[in-house]
């Protein structure tokens, strides 16, 4: 499998450099090779399904012997989590990543039309790129132990944290994310080869919205998975990996404003050009940054290094010098239309949401680079003084549990929450009146009359929100400010659905980003501080307004456990809790697992600490060599006893016995109580006498981990029932947070659809060849295709 394997990626790579280079060839004006190229983009396109393809068999088949299956599932995987698998590493996300931007090639070659030359070989060059990362950190190579190729029985298995739905969709979608934003990189820089600097903007925009959409939905699975799992910071942690994910979404979406202006009246040209390269250029810094083991010990997330820094940093480097190079070369050739100087103009709005946007993204970048930053010695020192004044740092502590003694760190949480929330605010502001202004004035009259019912439903829901419990200053104009932005969105919602659902979209992302920052609000800055509860079983105890009962320590399928609560048992509301709690034993870590009560106003978040069992201080359970105290007896293990062969063949039993020294208050003594296998398969003790007349008993033995348990009769020492340890705190307005991801992306969706409704109303006639592109390729490919 390694050879075949390895030939379909090599052959994948060849195809992508063939396609990229005929392409290249045919804007020169050998039109005869666009057939080649888009064979070269279709072959790299099918053999690389063929190698995702073969991943997947490889870990149906618990194929061992191929390192990256040995790595990452083991026997007793689901199903849907060995098919999961197939991500979970970086050589499997990689092929997945080259996929995803493939799979865009056919769409390509059908709509780009006099663009697709320059646009597929852009592409299948970055493509390439990704292609040859995969064929250095090969998925199929073979399983080396000792210098040895092998096949072990079983494989490693999968971080216990990652057996979770979302894992079967989060990766993928966010790989797709990034394969779609691609698209408007190239056009752009299509445009800059061609010269055609506002031909690329009606496809880049539909691109951009269906890059931005499909990378917002991952981003919010990730999300919604951290909320559903302890230990991950909440929805959103501030977790390095997480925010470089983030930081391509918010260029995306100034890019997205940023071409509507163009497409409208010919504005931000050159913004534009620099906004596509941006964006990709974070998709590019994104993964390495996750990749590259720059983030390995300040992020979860982030795969270790393994031998890809160097070169995808130099890919980095080279495509986004060679891009800027050709915006430099174009830059006095791209004409300028100026835009509106007035303040109430939807210009001047645009032109500040894209400032703010790239503010929010630059700042997010910065506290993610520190880690790699301060690699260099020369400058951790001064960074630490710096940023150390201000901002709360971690030397590594907080991940690894102790400082890195290189001089690295980062930056806390606490860095994006104290910079980013002026931010938001202003784009809070601006979604609030820039939906209402003309793109060149606006009397300030018609504004204000506009803004009457928003802003009297605005003072009615800060109101309430007040009442509700809302007081911090800050918080209550973060709710008035988005509340607004809320506000005037639906009101041109309704206005416009007189003439059709379709134009909407944006204007329903406007409503569903104010909702998603009041729910922000409430869920951090009003969420209940944590209350621990440790109750016994059958216990009872009442806790931010709920009661709580634990109704024991129950086993589930995969060696899982869950703990059993009742909650408000005896009102209308009662219902049933299973947080999930259990010790991992192949991966050696401890799994803990929420329980959540949703509502519409706010959430009962009860998570796992501890599992107490019953313990009987009348027993000691012991290993051989091993000490231990049962009331005022110190007992030592000595070790197993089987008797002359262990069996008793007249009874027809079996004898197993431990050797235990026993020291009292005045002497020790070594005794061997025994356990007998009747004949009924019962274990039935067989006990041993201490001078002072006490019975010593073998309860129980495990073979398997070589432990006894042993009871002294008689102390009647107490017996501490089994006890929950769990946390609860309430986190309100946690529902605006996922119902307004839901209609920025149902807005989303809306604006790609419309697009597409516009593309098929309009049939525009193919527009004239643009004067200095080259060979005027243009007019013979027209030729060309009429005639096949």
């Amino acid at each position: 499998m390694y050879l075949l394997g390895s030939s379909l990626i090599a052959l994948a790579l060849a195809s992508a450099l063939l396609g990229a280079g005929c392409y290249t060839l045919v804007t020169t004006g050998r039109v005869r090779l666009l057939r080649w190229g888009r064979a070269g983009a279709w072959s790299a396109l099918l053999l690389t399904l063929g190698v995702a393809a073969l991943i997947l068999v490889a870990f149906l088949q618990q194929r061992y012997d191929i390192r990256y299956v040995y790595d990452y599932s083991s026997s007793d995987l689901e199903l849907r989590y060995r098919i999961a698998a197939v991500w979970a590493g970086q050589p499997g996300s990689l092929v997945v990543w080259a996929l995803a931007g493939l799979l865009c090639a056919p769409l390509l070659m059908r709509r780009s039309r006099h663009f697709e030359p320059y646009v597929l070989a852009l592409l299948l060059l970055i493509q390439a790129i990704l292609l040859l990362f995969v064929l250095i950190r090969n998925p199929l190579a073979p399983t080396i132990i000792d210098g040895v190729a092998s096949r072990p029985e079983d494989g490693r298995g999968l971080n216990p944290i990652l057996h979770n739905p979302w894992m079967v969709l989060h990766p993928p979608t966010l790989f797709l994310g990034y394969g779609l934003l691609v698209v408007p990189f190239c056009l752009a820089l299509a445009g800059l080869w061609r010269r055609d600097y506002d031909g690329w903007v009606r496809p880049g925009l539909t691109w951009t919205i269906a890059g931005w959409t499909v990378l917002g939905v991952a981003l919010a699975m990730g999300g919604y998975w951290a909320y559903e799992t302890l230990g991950w910071g909440g929805y959103w942690g501030w977790d390095p990996v997480e925010n470089a994910a983030l930081v391509p979404w918010l260029t995306g979406t100034a890019l997205m404003h940023g071409l509507v202006l163009q497409r409208t009246h010919g504005g931000l040209r050159r913004t534009n050009m620099a906004l596509a390269i941006l964006t990709y250029g974070c998709v590019f810094y994104a993964s390495f940054l996750t990749r590259s083991g720059v983030l390995s010990s300040f992020s979860v997330h982030s795969f270790v290094e393994e031998g890809l820094k160097e070169i995808m940093l130099g890919s980095m480097v080279a495509l986004l010098l060679g891009s800027l190079l050709l915006l430099a070369l174009r830059w006095r050739d791209i004409p300028l239309r100026p835009l509106s100087d007035r303040l109430l103009a939807r210009d001047t709005a645009f032109v500040l949401l894209i400032v703010t946007f790239v503010l929010l993204a630059a700042l997010v970048t910065f506290g993610n680079s520190i880690p790699w930053f301060t690699s260099a010695r020369w400058l951790s020192q001064p960074l630490q003084a710096l940023l150390g004044r201000t901002f709360e740092i971690d030397d590594g502590t907080l991940f690894n549990g102790q400082p890195l003694g290189d001089g690295r760190f980062s930056l806390t949480p606490q860095f994006f929450k104290q910079t980013t929330p002026p931010l938001g605010l202003i784009l809070a502001v601006l979604m609030a009146v820039g939906p209402l202004l003309g793109w060149r004035n606006t009397a300030p009259r018609r504004l204000l009359r506009d803004l009457r019912w928003p802003f009297g439903a605005t003072v009615v829901i800060t109101s309430a929100a007040m009442l509700l419990g809302v007081h911090d200053p800050f918080s209550v104009i973060y709710v008035l400010i988005a509340s607004l932005a809320a506000g005037t969105n639906l009101l041109l919602i309704i206005r416009l659905l007189r003439s059709g659902w379709w134009r909407i979209g944006g204007y329903l992302a406007h409503v569903g980003m104010a909702l998603f920052l009041i729910g922000v609000v409430g869920s951090y800055a009003y969420a209940s501080p944590e209350e621990k509860i440790v109750l016994r079983e059958g216990e009872t105890q009442s806790m931010l307004g709920h009661t709580f009962t634990f109704w024991g320590y129950e086993g589930r399928d995969n060696n899982r456990h869950v703990m059993r609560l009742g909650v408000d048992e005896g009102s209308e509301q009662a219902f049933a809790a299973f947080p999930e709690l259990y010790f991992n034993e192949r991966m050696g870590a401890w799994v803990r697992t929420p329980a959540i009560k949703r509502s519409l106003w706010k959430d009962l978040y009860i998570a796992p600490e501890d599992y107490l069992p019953q313990h009987d201080a009348n027993t000691a359970v012991l290993a051989p060599g091993e000490s231990g105290t049962i009331g005022p007896y110190t007992l030592r293990f000595e070790g197993f006893d089987l008797g002359a062969h262990g069996v008793d063949v007249q009874a027809d039993t079996m004898l197993i016995g431990a050797t235990l020294t026993i020291t009292g208050e005045q002497q020790a003594t070594q005794l061997t109580p025994r356990l007998r296998l009747e004949p009924d398969r019962r274990m039935r003790p067989v006990p041993a006498t201490l001078p002072d007349g006490r019975q010593v008993l073998l309860e129980a033995v495990s073979p398997a981990e070589e432990l006894v348990r042993i009871r002294i009769e008689g102390l009647n020492l107490p017996v501490t029932p089994a006890r929950a340890v769990f946390t609860v705190s309430t986190k309100p307005a946690i529902a605006l947070v996922w119902l307004g991801i839901a209609l920025m992306t149902a807005g989303g969706t809306i604006a790609v659809l419309r697009r597409q409704l516009d593309r098929r109303a309009a049939r525009v006639p193919q527009p004239a060849p643009v004067p200095g592109t080259f060979g005027g390729w243009n007019r013979r490919l027209r030729g060309w295709r009429g005639a096949s």
